[in-house]
């Protein structure tokens, strides 16, 4: 999908969302509320536990591109505060 093609799609849907009736976005905050609450509420602690491990076996597995990429906006942040300071000065 092209630039202008997903800008052209965000309107289209920044508009739709802005333009629902009062009903259609108690029904849909309704709905988002229940599935929130299906997804991390209604658990049992047998289920939370397994999730957590396929959490902390996921973490483990992919530990490295983490700490790179961590590392990496650090970088990116430091850069960029540097940046703010200099403009600061002058």
């Amino acid at each position: 999908m092209t630039d202008e093609q997903r800008a052209k799609r965000n309107e289209y849907m920044r508009n739709y969302y802005k333009n629902l009736s009062r009903y259609q976005k108690e029904k849909r905050r309704i709905k988002n509320l229940e599935q929130k609450k299906q997804k991390y509420h209604d658990k049992t602690p047998e289920e939370k536990a397994k999730r957590k491990e396929a959490n902390r076996e996921q973490y483990l597995k992919n530990i490295d591109k983490i700490k790179a990429y961590a590392k990496a906006y650090r970088l990116k942040q430091k850069e960029k505060k540097c940046l703010q300071n200099e403009k600061e000065k002058n």
